[in-house]
């Protein structure tokens, strides 16, 4: 990886956690946030509210696509540090996730087009 890239993806990561963590913030903290563009990953730790080891979720080959209306974080897998999570995800929340994508808000959709 180019150190450009390498910059890139630190500053999208921060970027990203700080966002990330807003959203969280009744469920936990997000303490790790690792974007790689080339490779088309994230993966983040979570420190959820009562537990005492971070989560770690990983999504692959992720990409961010719109429609008419609006722009979604689309991704092929996520995968966790949680056997039972992971058996979740692939048995019941396949189906909550439509097309394995999770819309973007609007406010920020633009900024994350430009650097994902």
């Amino acid at each position: 990886m180019s150190i450009f890239t390498e910059g890139k993806d630190k500053i999208i990561s921060k970027g990203l956690k700080t966002f990330a963590n807003i959203i969280i913030n009744d469920y936990g903290k997000i303490t790790d946030f690792a974007a790689n563009t080339k490779n088309k990953t994230i993966t983040l730790n979570v420190l959820l509210k009562g537990e005492k080891e971070d989560l770690q979720i990983t999504f692959s080959n992720y990409s961010v696509i719109s429609d008419d209306k609006n722009t979604y974080f689309k991704f092929d897998s996520i995968r966790t540090t949680r056997e039972w999570l992971n058996i979740l995800f692939e048995k019941k929340l396949s189906k909550i996730l439509e097309e394995n994508k999770i819309q973007i808000p609007g406010y920020i959709a633009t900024s994350i087009n430009i650097f994902l």
